[in-house]
């Protein structure tokens, strides 16, 4: 039968529905699929039942499972933050177990009024995917038509595969964009795409908001043609059914890949952040470098007005680089500043000579890591991490101190006597939580995981819950495989600032380090002695 991509025959619709009455449609529909040979995963062939070199006029080849034409898969993932799609990636997850999964008809979205929660001032992402079958063979452009309201904050990822398969996509469009002061504007995608009248092409797009409302349209057109015009619903159709719970159906052909425990495809492309305590290392104190008293820069006789810490901040630079991504509103930050190599040069010769003229015998090899905080009129202070050989112990060791150049000698380096962090001190992570079980869940298995390759026996998780009812969050801390954690129950109203304190009280050892974090943060495994190298008692 011939049925137009760009707009739906009513006659025809009518036909076959009478067709389906009768009985008769479930035949052609066997008849069709017996003829195409349709074979997921292997070399698969399409029948094209008439050949036409515009968009307008063709004929619809067979679709896959025939019931799911005309939809395309969409779920959604609510109370999220941030404004960018590598904000749903960070999720352990992603991209599965969304807040719930359902079906669209249009690849025109209204995406806050769709989801149905426009009171979470837009809190969410989306993720909508299926196959789509060009009408004819050519190269292909895709363009994303957005509109918002003003000041929205957004981004979108339009990804196409060169076949069914979902881990040969790769993104044709990407925008972000971090404050909207436009009620519309035009994402062309990257470059054409060369696609095959009749096959379908597995594609995703991924919109991540975080406040106002958004509507965006997926056009597309043959490169030679001048205008885009909307992807009708008789080119596309969902990737996988799903039954009256929003779930996949297990016997549908995609269900096992797109259930596949392999991480997404898409995890390539969020970058891996890198710190200092990615790597960490048993530190050994060397007695090398002679004391000298040390005053940091930041320290005040004097009672600072509120906020007014915030200016006395002195910014760092760091050896080698240690490619941490900072999001900002209008930019995308590249990381810490990087201490120039005749610094490092410099500093490494000098702890040599003092090195050579101790104790010790053996090698200086390498910095590990240098972090260093200048003051021009004083001097510098550095976080110094070397890996050194000793000859008379036959091993490879490795020291961290903090050390100070004096601004007005140049050829001296001492150990700051009176600046030093302690390994071994005791780290509490206090978070304070109602009705945020999915985060509490993600925080809990980065911190399993954390101690499973640490091995740390020095920090511990308190959570203070008020009353939680999505999840019980006192079960999931005794069925983790954390060594240490605390449960403090809360009733009443939420107060994070009353929970943070309650668990905080708990804590007794004043020469411990207290801290609080977001839960949707992904931590290193080095994090607790990241974080143990930079406060300072």
């Amino acid at each position: 039968y011939e049925e137009s991509c760009g707009e739906m025959n009513t006659k025809q619709t009518t036909f076959f529905s009478l067709l389906a009455i009768s009985g008769l449609c479930t035949i052609l529909y066997l008849g069709i699929l017996l003829q195409s040979d349709f074979n997921l995963g292997k070399d698969t062939k399409y029948v094209n039942l008439a050949k036409r070199s515009t968009m307008r006029n063709v004929t619809q080849t067979p679709f896959l499972f025939n019931h799911t034409a005309g939809h395309l898969n969409y779920d959604v993932w609510r109370w999220t933050v941030g404004f960018m799609v590598d904000d749903l990636r960070i999720k352990r997850d992603f991209p599965h177990n969304p807040t719930y999964r359902t079906s669209i008809g249009s690849l025109k979205v209204e995406f806050n009024e769709l989801a149905g929660f426009s009171n979470e001032k837009g809190k969410y992402g989306h993720r909508i995917y299926g196959f789509l079958y060009p009408p004819a063979t050519g190269n292909y452009n895709f363009i994303i038509e957005v509109s918002s309201t003003y000041k929205a904050m957004y981004s979108f990822e339009l990804w196409l595969s060169t076949d069914v398969d979902p881990m040969k996509i790769s993104r044709l469009a990407l925008t972000q964009q971090p404050q909207s002061w436009l009620s519309s504007h035009i994402i062309l995608a990257s470059k054409p795409y060369w696609l095959l009248e009749g096959s379908p092409y597995y594609f995703e797009f991924f919109e991540k908001a975080f406040n106002g409302m958004l509507t965006a349209e997926i056009k597309w057109k043959l490169s030679h043609e001048s205008n885009f015009i909307s992807i009708s619903p008789n080119c596309f159709q969902m990737a996988v059914e799903l039954d009256y719970n929003g779930q996949y159906v297990e016997s549908s052909p995609m269900a096992d890949v797109l259930l596949s425990p392999v991480p997404s495809v898409h995890l390539q492309e969020l970058k891996t952040v890198t710190f200092v305590g990615d790597t960490i290392f048993p530190v050994t104190e060397l007695d090398v470098l002679p004391a000298c008293d040390f005053k940091a820069e930041y320290a005040f006789p004097r009672k600072l007005k509120k906020y007014h810490g915030v200016y006395q901040v002195f910014e760092s630079s760091v050896y080698p680089p240690d490619e941490t991504w900072s999001k900002n509103y209008n930019k995308m930050g590249q990381g810490n500043s990087m201490v120039v190599k005749e610094t490092v040069r410099d500093l490494l010769q000098l702890y040599k000579d003092a090195f050579n003229k101790s104790k010790y015998r053996g090698e200086v090899m390498k910095v590990h890591y240098l972090e260093r905080t200048e003051n021009r009129d004083k001097g510098s202070r550095f976080l110094l991490e070397l890996e050194l050989k000793l000859q008379d112990q036959n091993k490879v060791v490795y020291t961290s101190e903090y050390v100070y150049r004096p601004a007005n000698q140049s050829d001296l380096l001492c150990h700051a006597s009176n600046f030093e962090w302690t390994p071994s001190v005791d780290v509490y992570v206090v978070i304070s939580l109602k009705n945020l079980g999915q985060w509490f869940n993600h925080l809990v298995k980065n911190m399993e995981d954390l101690y499973a390759q640490t091995h740390d026996d020095h920090f511990e998780l308190v959570a203070v819950d008020y009353d939680s009812q999505d999840v019980d969050v006192e079960s999931i801390m005794k069925n983790s495989a954390l060594k240490r954690w605390k449960y403090i129950k809360r009733t009443g109203s939420f107060s994070r600032s009353g929970g943070l304190q309650a668990g905080i009280d708990y804590v007794t050892d004043p020469n411990s380090i207290v801290m609080t974090i977001d839960m949707h943060l992904t931590l290193p495994m080095g994090f607790v002695e990241y974080t143990r190298r930079h406060v300072i008692q």
